[in-house]
Formats: structure tokens, sequence, C-alpha cells
């Protein structure tokens, strides 16, 4: 199983985990009857650890130069976002650029393995800058998920640098 394929299954298994430990934490809170079946479809609403599995959905295109291409994308949306103030859309964005870099990072690494230490070290910095934006964006705190964008875009170019892209 290769590096990437490992990390999917460790972040699938710690989603799994907190969507469980957030079921098990509701069930005491009830304190009406038990809910008739009309009331499924209210239960079945997306919740915070829902909405964080599906920022998964980015899917990286086969080159280098596309999914740079796709992480433009990502992060024109993320501005786009943040101007507007829809901040509960920040971390599906900051995931999907993350996962990309990644993605982005295992290319480049398998065609030039002598820089690989070095970019990895940034690809580590755009993992904490996309948790930050959805720590930023799930707190409403606009002016730092602003920054925190600004920092993500430096980080970007760092990316870039390290994976021959100019």
């Amino acid at each position: 199983m290769n590096r990437y394929t490992r990390r999917w299954s460790l972040l699938a298994a710690a989603i799994g985990a907190l969507v469980l430990a957030g079921c098990s934490s509701n069930k005491g809170q009830s304190e009406g009857p038990a809910a008739s079946p009309e009331a499924a479809p209210q239960a079945a609403a997306p919740g915070p650890a829902a909405e964080h599995a599906e920022s998964e959905a980015v899917t990286p295109a086969g080159t280098v130069a596309e999914i740079w291409t796709q992480i433009a994308d990502e992060q024109a949306k993320l501005s786009t976002a943040i101007q507007n103030g829809q901040l509960k859309d920040v971390h599906h964005l900051a995931f999907g650029i993350r996962d990309l870099v990644v993605a982005l990072a295992d290319k480049a690494n398998a065609t030039s393995p002598a820089g690989a230490p070095r970019l990895n070290k940034i690809v580590d910095q755009v993992k904490a800058s996309a948790v930050q934006l959805d720590t930023l964006g799930d707190a409403g705190n606009l002016s730092g998920t602003q920054t925190e964008f600004a920092k993500l875009n430096a980080i970007l170019e760092a990316v870039k640098s390290a994976a021959g892209e100019k």
C-alpha cells in the first residue's frame, strides 16, 4: 500500500471515530420519546464531522501541471468564499487544496527524489495551514481566516519552487 493510500486510510479511520464519538455523545441528550420515522431525515442531516468527511471529494488530475491548475481553481474558490464571508465553505476548499498538494508532491517526489525532503516539509506546512483555516472558518473568524489564507498562498509559492514549477 503506498503512502498516499495509507494516509487516506488513517484519515478515514479518524473521521469514522469522530463520527461514532459524536453520535454516542448525543444519545443521552434526548429528552422526548424516541424519534418517529418522519424525524429520520432530519437526523440524517450532515453535522460538522460529516461535512469534514465530504471534503475528500477533490480527485487529483494526472500530471503535475494539471494538478497545479486544480490547485489554482481551488485557491480562487477559497478566496471568493473568504471575500464573501462564506466561512462554512472554507474547510472543504482548504482540505481540497491540501489533498491536491499531497498528490502533487507524490508525483514530484517520484520524478525528482533529491528534492523530496524539502518538498515534504513544505507539504507539512500546507497541511497545518489547512487545519488552521478549518479551525478559523468554523469559529467564524474572518480576519484570522484572511490572514491564514495569505500564509497558505505564500506556502503554495514555496511548493511551486520546491516542485520545480515556474
